[in-house]
């Protein structure tokens, strides 16, 4: 497979470009949310500052975490880039978290602090109780206020912390190779630079204006804000994905770029009541995190004009393919290798042994953006081959170098757009003293844009045969998972299926 063109990264890491920016264009408008709040380059950086004094104050420090679990907007952003003024890794927990979901990942990333909104901290206060919390739109006793924490912090002898290149800036609690939750551990090198090779392979630049509706605490909405500031274009960020509302931000805004899960041009598309002129000003619109359906692809072109195309990535690597505009009408296909990354399909059963065009097996990766490795060194390990990540995802490449997503060696159920392990809803009901044994896999919904939904299969204990429902179980799993996660079915067997 032919390699990919190298690049020259401007900066090392997120902090040394706004340093740019704040030498070179401190007015211009970085930021500006649904509500017509902006930021400039200035701005986010005095705000930052403030904060990290503060955050420095209550023992953040160099190497430590923080915890950012809240919907998209400014005051995420600001949080993101002190944390990392400190040197701190900020650790992004989905806001839609609940319950031992989230009280495994508190508990395991021991965070100095946890910055978060008021609907968080109403549903889960008993977790949070734990730790010292930070709310950016609530007033109450024990939790810290975000504005409090801006109007007491100084602008005044303050320095950014120097980091390393291969310093921790970065942590997800997703690990699709590995096939379990757990820290996807991310540089603040990789945190330039992947978004960087992203933004050269579409193009972006200071002209354009990119909305960001995917949660930042997911990669791909991160990956999509991290391209457009180190690209320096306009971020026009919005709480969340809205068919009507969506298309009237980038009407107001004059957005040119905009990246989704398939479901959200579904809903546009089908949307009958919106002019194709409120799209004008878009020149790409980009598809992700599932497959997008020809009919949805081919129609949006053609009700509005605006290529949309795939684009692949995963939480251990960022992007790393995006579908050329000179093949916006082909289909299926996820496309090549943007810059600076290397990829080659190899035997799913033997890395070792490069396939050929047309040949089906795993997609094998090399990039500067790629992980530096998961909190457990043992997965780690596995998820590499001689300095290749291997991906557990199956891919052909045809004779124009596009590839072609052909299923998973990895276990994985993808929700609208959503990862979903197996393994974790197993564990979970394992813990159910009913259950002997436990199989999860993934039924494929009636609407092709929703994906799979999660569905178990159990062998029960012999004396609570006849004495326990299929919907005490999905109650039991249901309770304690975000909506993505819930479990739809359950099927009591005598025999679990082959694995």
């Amino acid at each position: 497979m032919p390699m990919s063109t190298e690049l020259n990264y401007p900066h090392q890491n997120p902090i040394d470009a706004l340093l740019g920016y704040l030498r070179d264009r401190p007015n211009d408008v970085l930021l500006i949310d649904e509500h017509g709040l902006s930021l400039t380059y200035e701005e986010l950086y005095n705000k930052s500052v403030k904060l990290a004094n503060s955050l420095n104050r209550l023992g953040v420090n160099y190497g430590d975490r923080v915890v950012i679990m809240m919907s998209n907007s400014v005051e995420t952003v600001i949080s993101l880039f002190a944390a990392w003024m400190l040197g701190a890794a900020t650790v992004m927990i989905d806001p839609l978290t609940i319950s031992e979901d989230l009280d495994y990942q508190l508990s395991d990333s021991v965070p100095k602090v946890v910055i978060t909104d008021k609907s968080v901290i109403e549903r889960e206060s008993t977790v949070l109780s734990k730790y010292k919390v930070i709310s950016v739109d609530t007033a109450k006793e024990s939790i810290l206020s975000f504005q409090d924490l801006l109007s007491a912090g100084s602008l005044t002898g303050f320095k950014p912390v120097e980091v390393k290149e291969d310093d921790v800036g970065l942590i997800y609690y997703y690990a699709g190779i590995a096939g379990r939750t757990m820290q996807v551990w991310h540089t603040y090198f990789s945190l330039y630079s992947g978004p960087y090779a992203f933004g050269e392979a579409i193009g972006l630049g200071r002209s354009d204006s990119v909305l960001v509706v995917a949660q930042l605490s997911h990669i791909l909405g991160l990956t999509e804000f991290m391209s457009a500031f180190v690209r320096g274009a306009r971020i026009v960020i919005a709480r969340r994905f809205d068919a009507k509302d969506t298309p009237e931000l980038i009407h107001r805004y004059g957005v040119t770029v905009f990246a989704g899960v398939p479901l959200m041009f579904d809903q546009i598309l089908n949307n009958k009541d919106l002019s194709p002129g409120m799209l004008s000003s878009l020149r790409l619109t980009l598809s992700a995190a599932a497959p997008l359906s020809p009919s949805t692809q081919l129609g949006f072109y053609q009700k509005f004009g605006v290529p949309l195309i795939q684009f692949y990535g995963l939480t251990e690597a960022y992007v790393l393919t995006v579908q050329p505009t000179k093949y916006k009408d082909v289909t299926n296909t996820v496309g090549s290798a943007i810059p600076g990354a290397e990829l080659k399909i190899v035997d799913p059963n033997d890395p070792s042994r490069e396939l050929g065009m047309g040949e089906v097996g795993e997609l094998a990766a090399k990039a500067p953006w790629i992980m530096k490795g998961y909190s457990d060194p043992e997965d780690t390990r596995k998820a590499f081959y001689n300095g290749w990540l291997l991906t557990g995802d199956l891919m052909m490449m045809d004779d124009k170098g596009l590839l072609y997503f052909r299923g998973v060696k990895k276990r994985m159920i993808k929700y609208k757009g959503y990862p979903i392990f197996p393994r974790d809803l197993e564990i979970m009901l394992m813990k159910h003293p009913a259950v002997k044994e436990v199989y999860v896999t993934g039924e494929q919904a009636d609407d092709p844009s929703i994906g799979q939904l999660p569905v178990a299969y159990v062998v029960l204990h012999d004396e609570y045969r006849d004495k326990i429902s299929d919907k005490d179980l999905i109650d039991f799993v249901n309770s304690r998972v975000a909506f993505y996660k819930k479990l739809r079915k359950v099927y009591f067997v005598d025999k679990l299926p082959t694995k």
